[in-house]
């Protein structure tokens, strides 16, 4: 009886040692042998995959069954379109690609978040401060200034690039092309083909607008012409389609007239000899009381004489805020050779005049033969002209355009024929600016 047993255990002993065989056999092979014989890390069909940590599946899995797959790291959340919610996803750097693709000659900010800039083809935006941009619009011309009324309303101005069929007549520029739009540039609206206007222009409301004498009241479809003083030196200056500024030369005086019905008649309402041709002027209005003069004079050596003037009282009293002789240009306007009656400001010519108010405004001079590229600085009052500041910043570039959203915080965009455009900001009035981004391609 024993001995039966025995002989069963022995034969149950077999066949299981034999089963256990077979099964390792199987999955040795299974794990280590490919198609060709030879060891490869090529997965095939049907092969179990490695997990998120490089780890292979367990192998207690039951037969035929399909391993569980390693769970996937969460997906960040994306990022809202206005790009300003807390917690979200770091916005795509599309952008990028955006700036270094167009150079850019103008700007036009809106906040110290949102903005525009454009040139050769291109209407860029951001909403982070210039840091990352998206291509709006593309064409055939060059986008030269804006006008924005606030987030959704605005205007740009793009003139036919040179050898494009539209060249300046008479020494004025060729006809601009009028760009509208009323929900912050996501669609592009043409107006007109020929709108007679100046890269100058600004409008005041949704239905008027100016540039020099031109006006419209249609929203830029339409301009019709106001009327300006004979011996007009630059363009006029219209805060309303009644009131309006503008300098005029009769030897050996320049004037500053005023108009208050729409320019069917001026009255002087300053007058001073000067030495010096008065060859432009710049003049911008911050209300019917407020306005600011530069009188541009001559030139020589790549320089510029130049004077600014300031009015808080409609031209009753003026005071000299600066008064920029060269050896090059000759006096100031308005003053004799070896005369100081005001500081010297920035630069060895003069740049984009910006007004804020009857208290502050930024003059940006150039200096063409400084550094590599020319360089770019600002000066500034806060005190309606009583005290004048240069900074000491120099910037590479010439031809710099400036936004200011406030009277200390600003954007500048300055570049040359053969560097890239560069935006810069400030948050202390122009003391410091600050390189932001970078446009286009060297030469480009």
């Amino acid at each position: 009886m024993r001995q039966a047993i025995a002989s069963r255990f022995l034969i149950l002993l077999s066949v299981f040692l034999l089963i256990l065989s077979a099964g390792c056999e199987s999955r040795s092979t299974t794990a280590n042998t490919s198609p060709s014989g030879s060891n490869t890390s090529e997965q095939k069909a049907g092969e179990p995959t490695e997990d998120a940590a490089g780890k292979p599946p367990a192998d207690n899995a039951a037969p035929g069954a399909t391993a569980t797959p390693a769970p996937t790291a969460p997906t960040a959340p994306a990022a809202p379109k206005d790009g300003n919610a807390e917690g979200a996803a770091k916005p795509s750097q599309a952008g990028e690609p955006a700036a270094q693709e167009a150079a850019v000659s103008a700007v036009q900010f809106i906040s110290p978040t949102e903005g525009w800039a454009g040139g050769p083809g291109a209407v860029l935006h951001t909403k982070d401060g210039g840091v990352t941009w998206e291509k709006q619009y593309g064409g055939s011309g060059n986008v030269e200034s804006f006008s924005f009324l606030n987030s959704s309303t605005g205007w740009a101005l793009m003139r036919p690039l040179q050898g494009s069929g539209s060249p300046a007549q008479d020494g004025k520029p060729a006809p601009a092309v009028l760009l509208h739009t009323v929900n912050g540039g996501a669609k592009w609206t043409e107006l007109t083909n020929s709108a007679p206007i100046s890269k100058s222009f600004r409008f005041i409301s949704e239905k008027e607008g100016f540039s020099g004498s031109r006006y419209t009241s249609d929203g830029g479809a339409t301009w019709t012409s106001l009327p300006v003083p004979a011996n007009i030196k630059g363009e006029p200056f219209y805060v309303s389609k009644d009131l309006g500024w503008a300098v005029t030369m009769k030897q050996p005086d320049y004037q500053i007239q005023l108009t208050k019905d729409g320019g069917k008649t001026w009255k002087t309402v300053w007058t001073h000899a000067t030495v010096s041709q008065v060859t432009q002027a710049v003049i911008q209005a911050t209300n019917a009381q407020d306005v600011w003069v530069l009188l541009i004079g001559e030139s020589g050596m790549s320089q510029t004489s130049y004077t600014l003037l300031h009015s808080k009282d409609e031209g009753k009293a003026w005071k000299t805020v600066v008064a920029h002789s060269t050896a090059g240009g000759g006096p100031a306007p308005g003053y004799k050779t070896e005369e100081q009656v005001g500081p010297k400001g920035p630069g060895t010519k003069p740049g984009q005049l910006v007004a804020i108010n009857s208290d502050t405004a930024y003059l940006f001079g150039e200096c063409p033969p400084c550094g590599d590229y020319g360089t770019v600085s600002a000066g500034w009052t806060r005190d309606g002209g009583t005290t004048w500041t240069n900074g000491e910043q120099q910037i590479p570039g010439l031809n710099a355009q400036a936004s200011f959203i406030s009277d200390k915080q600003g954007f500048l965009l300055a570049g040359s024929s053969n560097m890239t455009s560069t935006l810069y900001k400030t948050e202390d009035g122009g003391k410091k600016w600050t390189a932001v981004q970078s446009f286009g391609k060297k030469g480009s």
